[in-house]
């Protein structure tokens, strides 16, 4: 599905710039100055290319529990908080507004359901939501999650968590590279 891009004209493939957003592998920022690959900064990357191409584009939110998700004990049995906010977005489209969410990566399709987007239909939400924020909630909260202050306070509880479930993503991507070598 190719468009013509609104600010620079230039003829942009949307299909391609979801799959290269969520081709970034997933990391979670352990220190503010890192760079955002989890669901928020991919989400940001994606926001920026829907916007740059015309579309009608909002941050969604929802809230998951990390209980509910398929994590070995090692990763679960590290204290955190097990309620997190995840962030994806909402695009109006021809027929309505879609879901598309470019969270996981393919190195990760042995563990996460990697979605696929054929740039007009709903994607998964990456996880097991809990409860949606409406669109007003979502944004602010996109905002505030942003502070300095919200970053260290959060890094503060579930840091540990981050890197013990980065470190298990990294092997899961070694172990998918092994596997189809």
């Amino acid at each position: 599905r190719s468009i013509k891009g609104v600010m620079g004209n230039e003829d942009m493939n949307i299909i391609e710039e979801f799959n290269k957003v969520r081709d970034i592998p997933y990391r979670i920022p352990l220190a503010p100055e890192e760079p955002d690959d989890c669901c928020s900064g991919k989400s940001d990357r994606l926001f920026k290319v829907f916007q740059d191409a015309g579309y009608g584009v909002r941050h969604r939110v929802c809230t998951f529990r990390w209980s509910d998700m398929k994590l070995p004990a090692e990763v679960q049995n590290v204290p955190h908080e097990d309620e997190c906010t995840h962030s994806y977005l909402e695009v109006k489209m021809e027929n309505g507004c879609v879901i598309v969410d470019a969270t996981w990566d393919k190195g990760l399709k042995s563990v996460f359901d990697v979605n696929e987007w054929d740039g007009k239909s709903d994607t998964k939400i990456a996880v097991p939501v809990k409860k949606c924020f409406t669109p007003e909630k979502s944004s602010e909260y996109m905002k505030e999650s942003l502070s300095l202050e919200s970053i260290l306070e959060d890094l503060k509880k579930n840091g540990q968590l981050y890197k013990a479930f980065n470190r298990w993503l990294e092997e899961v991507r070694k172990k998918s590279v092994r596997a189809s070598q």
